[in-house]
């Protein structure tokens, strides 16, 4: 049975589910293993029954915060030094050694584009468009970052300068020398796989040209096999026999404290009920009238129960929003999640926030445009469309017909 290895970011709880549902599609047919330095979501993983290697070393809980803000653009510090990526790369080509795996999967596990690269065993990148080459070659379409406000002509400027970038972190090009590995000469292509899984709804993606080594898949997010808890039912059933308004508020893995109590304020002053599986964010003496903390649900089921939803920018969870056929105000925390969330806002279903502009005025504005018969019919509209696609039956299909035939 040939082997693929799943090479992810567990620490990201988006990128762990995207990589559990297509490693389900090819279960049974192939010997799908996963490997990663958090052991963050390690139990999702095993819960699959899928087999799973920690590797050393082993992220610590500082450090996934470092990367996180350095992927949002926070700081500016690489917290990847010479000697991590070094360890990191040993560690995989160990375990690349033993397992002999035909293709390697990835999210946004950055050491694993210099490990396969170095033993020449395909790489499939399975990620959102934005910050592609395709999406920025679409300068018409490319969604100006909110730090530059309206100054779209700078912004043109940066594309063209970011699309000839040819610097490295000298963490990577140290590491790449000691194994005489030669690094592609952009940025942007340093960070491809031999093949780039688009999972960007294929709507927001039609007016980009893909190169040969692009296919689009379409969405993938989440579908595991937990049920509501009965608090979760309580709240709802209490709302609706007291006709109140029903919110899902999330901020995933990506998410930061002052954002989250700056939105639980507005919403204490009101008289919606909040569903929140944000305890991880808050104190344990965290009380508030009608915002109802958990700590890990079944977002689908949960958004479906909802009148409108509440979340951050991530690729998965406005996926698992989009699904629902109900609207929501999504926040990017960072480039990446700006662009998710302004395609969505572009077709209709939902309202843009940045953080910055996260207020109670701007929060009742958003919440009394979501309440719009239009926005409601194109929410629908977009769970019609989001059934139709499967995204990863796409995705195990095209990695069988390059690699495993």
């Amino acid at each position: 049975m040939e082997t693929i290895l799943f090479a992810l970011a567990t620490f990201n709880l988006a990128e762990t589910t995207r990589m559990i549902e297509i490693a389900k599609v090819m279960q049974g047919k192939y010997h799908c293993v996963f490997c990663g330095f958090s052991e963050t979501y390690l139990d999702l993983i095993e819960e699959a029954d899928f087999e799973v290697s920690l590797l050393s070393p082993r992220l610590t809980s500082e450090q996934e915060v470092a990367i996180i803000k350095f992927d949002q653009g926070k700081s500016l510090k690489n917290p990847f030094t010479t000697e991590l990526v070094a360890e990191r790369v040993a560690s995989e080509l160990a375990l690349i050694e033993k397992l002999a795996p035909r293709v390697i999967v990835t999210g946004s596990n950055v050491t694993i584009f210099l490990s396969a690269r170095i033993v020449e065993i395909p790489l499939v990148y399975v990620k959102p468009v934005a910050m592609s080459r395709p999406h920025f070659n679409h300068e018409a379409g490319c969604v100006i970052p909110s730090q530059l406000g309206n100054k779209g002509r700078l912004w043109r400027v940066m594309l063209r300068i970011v699309k000839k970038l040819t610097w490295k972190p000298s963490s990577f090009k140290k590491v790449a020398a000691s194994y005489q590995l030669k690094l592609p000469k952009y940025t942007l292509d340093m960070l491809d796989g031999d093949l780039n899984l688009i999972t960007t709804h294929p709507t927001f993606t039609t007016e980009l040209g893909f190169p040969d080594n692009y296919q689009s898949v379409g969405p993938i997010f989440a579908h595991l096999p937990y049920e509501i808890p009965a608090e979760v039912h309580q709240v709802v059933d209490q709302a609706r026999a007291n006709n109140k308004k029903i919110v899902y508020f999330a901020m995933g893995s990506s998410g930061n404290r002052s954002l989250i109590e700056k939105v639980l304020a507005y919403f204490a002053q009101t008289d919606f009920e909040v569903i929140a599986p944000i305890k991880s964010y808050l104190p344990e003496d965290f009380i508030a009238r009608n915002i109802h903390i958990f700590d890990w649900l079944p977002a689908l089921k949960i958004s479906e129960l909802v009148d409108f939803s509440v979340i951050h920018g991530g690729e998965g969870t406005v996926q698992t929003a989009c699904s629902s056929g109900k609207p929501f105000i999504g926040i990017g925390l960072q480039y990446e999640q700006e662009v998710n969330v302004a395609y969505c806002e572009k077709f209709g279903n939902a309202i843009a926030l940045t953080p910055n502009k996260v207020s109670a005025r701007n929060l009742e504005w958003s919440i009394e445009k979501l309440q719009s018969r239009e926005i409601r019919e194109k929410a629908l509209e977009m769970q019609r469309s989001m059934k139709r696609i499967k995204g990863a039956q796409t995705a195990a299909k095209i990695i069988k017909q390059h690699y495993l035939e």
